[in-house]
């Protein structure tokens, strides 16, 4: 309940913020893409699991090419082992980034974007197993996500980004777990346009 609660609360804050622009165009993004994702351990040998995610969100200038962009979406998380067994965490994440614009042509635009990352687990599975279940299982995570995508408008007011992401998880799936945390690799694919005006 703890984790719905945080994530509603965010969600309200956002919605809160937006209200406050409804006078201004307020940038609404909605991202989707394959992930490919893998534990940081050196216990068992493992390879990259195919997920994927879906999110949505906004950004706030701070000035003409920084901005603060807020996040709320599904990942999918995990790795595959060597004996064919796979674990498969599912979060709802909630990164804020910072980020810069930068023009590559009179109509393109390359995004670079860093900050940090709160998620909070809805599905734990290894192999058939409900390991959210285990005493160890730690429901929450934290880390950092870093990005770079290139905008292109295809007509007002949409732009259509392609990029890549790297999140870098900075707590154990586990108590205990020795290292045993989330690396996420995203491609996505994104829709942007404006609200309100």
């Amino acid at each position: 309940m703890l984790r719905f609660t945080s994530v509603a609360a965010f969600l309200a804050c956002i919605l809160t913020l937006a209200a406050g622009q409804a006078h201004a165009q307020t940038p609404l993004r909605i991202l989707a893409g394959p992930t490919f994702s893998n534990v940081s351990t050196d216990e068992w040998d493992t390879s990259s699991k195919l997920g994927f995610f879906a999110a949505v969100g906004t950004s706030f200038a701070l000035s003409e090419n920084v901005f603060v962009s807020p996040f709320v979406g599904y990942v999918q998380k995990g790795a595959e082992f060597s004996d064919g067994t796979q674990d498969t965490y599912s979060y709802i994440e909630i990164p804020v980034l910072l980020g810069t614009q930068i023009a590559v042509s009179e109509t393109a635009s390359l995004s670079l974007s860093v900050g940090p990352q709160v998620a909070f687990n809805i599905n734990c599975d290894e192999d058939g197993y409900d390991c959210s279940e285990y005493d160890d299982f730690k429901g929450t995570e934290f880390g950092i996500v870093a990005g770079a995508g290139f905008n292109f408008p295809i007509s007002d007011p949409y732009i259509v980004s392609l990029g890549a992401s790297y999140d870098y998880g900075l707590t154990d799936v586990f108590d205990g777990g020795d290292g045993y945390k989330n690396r996420v690799f995203y491609l996505w694919i994104s829709l942007g346009t404006v609200i309100g005006g």
